[in-house]
Order: structure tokens, then sequence, then C-alpha cells
């Protein structure tokens, strides 16, 4: 049992045992009330009187306590307020009821009793019962008085008397006695001197005789102390007295007084009838409140008993569905709530235990599904997963950006809404390419004689395991092209219910693809055109110094010829330049990285187009902590000088204003120090910006296409990017990413 259940022995079982101990003593009062005195009977009642109040505020200050606690319990809406409150109701109605109808039904007896105790056909009972014990006492002393008064009228002994012949007398007194049935005659004189005497009664005190001398009463009448004797004494002569005594029947006389104190006691009790009724009612309803009280009491307490394990239940399984799992219930004994309590501890722990063990199989799952989400969300290559509804359930950074989108967007949604034009008019032939298709193929059985006598087994396959195609996605800036992959999954019965899409952005590999080829071709075609460039520039060389005349001799014929070895030699030296350029192109040397001051670099750069800057309008803006920076002097300054070579050919052709801006600054994490040299020019297209980059590439109309394609080489040997934006004026802005500390090179 638990706590409430040991309390409830310790103070319910003193309890009760007072509550029938009160009612045995009522009970027993009530059956001696008839015998019992009035002081006793008064210090009977009073003393149960407070003995039940004492109990009643007793168990009236525990139900009221119990009461409160309850209406507390339910006001705060704590569990089981309200089925201890329907037990207590209940517990309250099957007390109440046989209770009330108990009192009632014994106050109604009691009253009634009490009432034929003091009725009339009683007390006339015991009146004529009184009546005939004094008649018969009375009609003894008649009769005693009579026979003295007959006996004076005997000769024989006035006779006796007159000779003074005491014996005679005597003789005469005994015949008399006898005859009479009297205890004793006796003659004496007023001093007390016996003369003559028939039979014996104890000595008594003689009364006054005076009423006899007097003449006032014949005869007197006297009763001994006991009222078992009576005597009468009459005047016999002058100074001479006869007294008659006889004796009453003890067993009469002791009835006699029986029957008077019994009249005296009813009277008595019939005086305070009113008050014993009111004390008989008032301890009645004593006990009937105090059977009550306890009654409610102990319903409470089993209420108690009984709710608090339903209430500790309910409130673990709270618990329980909350997700607190380590509820112990305690148990004690073997009934039906002690087992039910301890199937909740089993069904607990052992949800408790299944709990631990999926946690740890659902923390491996996750660090794997950390692991893999790290992974793909590393990769570069953009990943999409498409579920059986055709829903995105899984989209990595690197799609994100390939489809500019974030997955929080996406998730969820139907991957037709989400996919762009470009991959979505492919995504039938991948889909078809690399669907799963059973195929059936029958085989014989020992009679095969109709096609549904043969059996099949089926052998699924794909008609593709991955798909591919390359689409060319136009994005905001740039075009990219993309090659995309489709993957089914297969579910444990080998269908295809969702599928994978993996992009790869190709456009920087096909550009260096391109640009290696481009490479191989400008290494073969300096080398082709190189070769005839010498001998044609040598021998137009030798024939002008051969055939021209000496300064201010003219001649009319070789004019012709001094113009022709003029052209000829200066479009060798384009050519040469040209070979020159396709050599750098094809085998630039690898950067030799020092910590070189880059403003200086820039700024040597800015002085070999000195001559051309006077007509621009040129600003610069050095960072103070971009100084010394690790790069190659040389290539970094072939850079600036190729970028504003570029600026100045855009600024001419456009024919407006000329601004130029260089300057350096340092990225947000301090990795990467920036150049920027931006132009007023016309721009250049979002659509050309990567193509500037090919090989062979030019807008302008005597480029090679090969000055920007130098530069992004130069910039990515040294570990860095290059980004083309529009600047400021509208024009074109290069800004050059290079790392500010010393890193491995690439390749």
């Amino acid at each position: 049992m638990t706590h409430t259940s040991k309390n409830l022995r310790n103070w319910i079982l003193p309890l009760l045992f007072a509550v029938v101990v009160i009612t045995v003593l009522t009970g027993q009062g009530l059956r001696g009330i008839a015998t019992m005195e009035s002081g006793k009977y008064g210090l009977f009642f009073l003393v149960l009187l407070y003995v039940n109040l004492f109990l009643v505020l007793l168990l009236g200050v525990l139900v009221v306590r119990n009461l409160h606690r309850l209406w507390l319990d339910r006001r705060q809406r704590r569990t089981g307020a309200r089925l201890r409150t329907r037990m207590a109701l209940k517990f309250v109605a099957l007390s109440l009821v046989p209770t009330l109808i108990v009192a009632i039904l014994s106050v109604n007896f009691l009253n009634r009793g009490v009432d034929t105790w003091f009725s009339e056909q009683i007390s006339l009972a015991l009146a004529n019962s009184l009546e005939v014990s004094k008649a018969y006492y009375r009609e003894n002393q008649r009769v005693v008085r009579h026979d003295a008064e007959s006996i004076i009228r005997n000769r024989a002994i006035t006779t006796a008397l007159a000779l003074q012949d005491d014996e005679a007398a005597s003789a005469a007194l005994e015949a008399e006695r006898e005859a009479r049935g009297l205890d004793e005659i006796t003659i004496f004189r007023g001093d007390g001197t016996r003369i003559a005497s028939a039979g014996s009664l104890p000595i008594d005190p003689i009364p006054d005789l005076t009423p006899l001398t007097e003449g006032s009463s014949r005869s007197l009448l006297s009763t001994s102390d006991s009222g078992d004797r009576v005597r009468a004494f009459v005047l016999l002569g002058e100074d001479l007295f006869l007294s008659v005594g006889h004796w009453i029947d003890r067993q009469i006389l002791s009835q006699m007084d029986t029957v008077e104190s019994v009249y005296v006691h009813y009277h008595r009790m019939r005086a305070s009838h009113g008050l014993l009724k009111a004390n008989h009612t008032v301890t009645l309803a004593l006990i009937s409140l105090l059977l009550l009280l306890a009654a409610i009491w102990s319903g409470l307490h089993i209420a108690d008993e009984l709710t608090d394990p339903i209430t500790e239940l309910v409130v673990g399984t709270r618990k329980v569905a909350i997700g607190d799992l380590s509820v112990t219930l305690s148990v004690s004994g073997d009934d039906e709530l002690a087992a039910l309590m301890a199937s909740f501890n089993a069904m607990t722990q052992k949800l408790n235990e299944n709990r631990q063990e999926l946690q740890s199989t659902n923390d491996l799952l996750e660090e794997r599904s950390r692991y893999l989400a790290a992974i793909v969300g590393n990769i570069s290559a953009g990943v999409i997963s498409v579920n059986r509804f055709d829903e995105i359930t899984l989209l990595n950074p690197a799609a994100g950006i390939l489809l500019n989108c974030t997955a929080e967007q996406t998730l969820g949604e139907p991957y037709s809404t989400v996919l762009p034009p470009e991959l979505l008019q492919v995504m039938p032939t991948l889909l078809h390419q690399g669907q799963t298709r059973t195929v059936h193929h029958p085989r014989n059985t020992p009679n095969t004689a109709t096609l549904r006598s043969q059996e099949s087994e089926e052998v699924t396959t794909h008609s593709s395991k991955n798909p591919s195609a390359q689409i060319q996605l136009q994005g905001p800036e740039k075009p990219k092209t993309l090659l995309v992959r489709l993957t089914f999954l297969e579910d444990g019965d080998g269908e295809s219910r969702a599928f994978i899409l993996t992009f790869d952005d190709l456009t920087e590999v096909l550009i260096a693809q391109r640009s290696h080829a481009w490479s191989e071709v400008a290494r073969r075609i300096a080398h082709e055109i190189k070769n005839p460039l010498t001998p044609i520039q040598l021998w137009a060389q030798r024939m002008r110094r051969k055939y021209l005349l000496p300064p201010g001799k003219e001649r009319r014929d070789w004019r012709v010829l001094d113009e022709g070895t003029e052209a000829i030699i200066n479009q060798v030296e384009e050519l040469r330049i040209l070979v020159n350029e396709f050599s750098t192109f094809s085998r630039l040397p690898r950067p030799n990285l020092q910590e070189v001051d880059i403003v200086g670099t820039i700024g040597e750069a800015l002085r070999l187009h000195a001559a051309e800057l006077n007509k621009v309008a040129v600003s610069t803006t050095f960072n103070q902590e971009v100084q010394h920076c690790p790069h190659d002097r040389s290539q970094i300054k072939q850079v600036i000088t190729n970028l504003i070579n570029n600026s100045l050919a855009a600024m001419a052709e456009h024919g407006q204003k000329a601004h130029l801006a260089i300057g350096t600054d340092l990225s947000a994490n301090g990795e990467w120090y920036l150049i920027q040299v931006a132009d007023s020019g016309p721009g250049i297209p979002p659509a050309n910006r990567d193509r500037v980059f090919e090989p062979y590439f030019t807008t302008k109309k005597k480029g090679t296409g090969l000055g920007l394609q130098i530069v992004k080489k130069i910039i990515e040997d040294h570990g860095g990017t290059l980004r083309i934006t529009d600047s400021q004026w509208g024009g074109t802005q290069v800004e050059l990413k290079l790392p500010l500390h010393r890193h491995p090179l690439p390749g």
C-alpha cells in the first residue's frame, strides 16, 4: 500500500473502534434508563454527550480538511480530483440515506418508547399497586386496633386483673392471642411495668399514651422503625394499658417498599419526560452524525487510496506522452492496480530501452546523414533528388548556384516548377532512356501446347543506367554549359520510385579545352609562320640597302622599290609580333613570386603608357594595407599593360570623355588583395564576358583575341581569379583577385 493507505490504517481503525464503543455504550445506557437513578442518568448522558461531541468535532475537522483539500484540487484542476469527488459523493450518498433512515426510526422508536413508559396506564397501574400495598398495611393496622379494642371487653381478663391473678390474666391473653392470630398481647402500667403478656415481639419504644388517658382517642397505633411490626394501644383501666402486636410479612413488606420506590422514581422520571426525550434525540443525532462523518471521512480516504494509484498512473502516462520515459511508478501490494502499475513500469522501461536503441540508431544515421550532406554540400557538382511524386527532396548549394535558387524555396515543390526550360526540354528523353522496363522471357514446360501453358520469368532492365545530356543554360550574367545525368533509385522490389539529377558545369572545362587546343594550334602556327618570315625580312632589307640611292638623290624608278620593301618589312614586323603573341600564349613561364610592392608594379605599367594617358582622366586609389604582395613583377606588369591597352582602345573607339581608374583593395576576410581597372568605354555585354577569355575571340578591329586569354592564364597561374563587371561610367571593370599569402602554385 501507499503512504496514504498506511495513514488510513493508523487513523480510521481507532476512530471506527471509538464509534462502535460509543454506539454500544449508548445502547446499554438506553436499556438501563428504566432502572437508573436520576443522578447517575444525568452523569452518564453528560459524559456520553461530551464524548460524542468530541468525536464529532474531531471527525468534522478531518472531513472539512479533506473536503477543503479536494476543493482546492478541483479548483487547480489537479489530476484525479474529479474522480475523488465522484467517489466521495457516492460514499456520502451511500452512508447518508441509511444513516438518516436509522436515525429517524431510532428517534421515533425511542420517543414512542418513552411515551409508552410514561403513559397514563403505567402511571395508574403504579398508583394502584402503591395503593394496594398501603391498603394492606392499613388493613393490618385496623385488625390490630380492632383486636385490641375487643380484647379489653374479655371478662376473663378483667376478672383476673381485678383479682390480681397475673397467671390467669396471662392465660386469658394467650387464649386471645391464639384465637386472633396475634404475635403479642401485653398488659402494662403507665410506667412500663409489665403485668401480664402472651407472645413476644422485639421491644419497641412506648409511644406517648396521653391521648388515651385524656380520653381523646380510644386507641393508638405504633409501627416499628423497620415497619415490620404494628402495635395497638388501648386504656384498660386506671394506669393500665393493653398492647396488641402483629408481624408484617417481610416479603410483602419488601414488595411494598419496591412498589413505593418505583412509584417515586417513576414520578421523578416523569417530571423530566421532555428532557429525557431531548437527551435521547440529541444523543442519537450525535451518533448518527458521528457515523455519517466517519463514513464520509472513510469514503474520502478510501477514494484517496483508490485514486492515488490511478492519479499516479495518469501523471505517468502524461509524462510518457510528452516523451519522458524515465517514469517509474511506486508499486506495492498484489492487487489489480499494483499489477497495472507494474505493467506500466515494464512498458516504460521497454519503451525507454527501445528509444535509446532508436536514438543510437538515429545518431548513427544522423552522423551518416551529416557526412553525406557535407559531401553533397561541398562537391562542385549540383545534386537534386526527386521522389516518386515528382517533388524535390534535396537540392545542394552547387545546384542552387547553377539554377539560381535555394533549397528552402524548392523543397517539396514539383521539379517541373523549379528546373529551367532548357533542362525541362531534355527531361522526357532522360526519363525515357533511364526508365525501368520488364521483359518477359518464356520458359517452356514439358507440355507446351498453348501459350497459357508456358511459364515466364521476369527480367528487369534499364534502357540506360545513367542517361546524360549536355545543355546550354542562359544565366543572369553569362551562359553556362551543363552536363546533366539522371540516376534512378530502386526500392526493395526493384522498381524505380525516384531519381537523382546531377549537374556538372562544363563552362570552364570547355574553355580550358579550347584554350589548350588553341595553344597547340598557336604553337604550330607560330612555328610555321616564323620560319619563312626571317628570310623574307632579310631579303627585303638586303634589297633595300643594295638598290636604294644615297640620301638626297632620287630616282623615279626606285620609288616603287622603296615603298614595296618598306611595306614588306612593316608587314613582316607585324607578323613577327603576332607570332610572338602566339608563342607567349602557348608557353607562358611559371610565375616567380616575390614579396614586391604591388603599387610600384602598377606605377611602372602606367609610366609605359604616359604618352597615351595624357588625354585620359586617370584616378588611382590604393589601400595602405596592400603593399608588399607576392607576385611575379614582370607578368603582373604585363597584365596591367594589357588591361590598360584594352581600355585605351575601347575608349578611343567609344569617342566619349575617357576615364581610367586603377586601385587596390583588401578582401573582407583579409586573405586576398584586389586590383581593379575600370574605364569609361562601351563595356562588354554579359553574354560575351566568358567568351572574351577564349583564344582569338575579340571585338576590336585589329585585335588578336589573345590578350585577355594571356591575362587570365597569368592570374590563374598566380592562384587567383578574374572577374568582369560594369564600371561606374558604364564601361568595363576588371577585378583581379590574388592571394595575399604565398600558396603552392596550381599545376
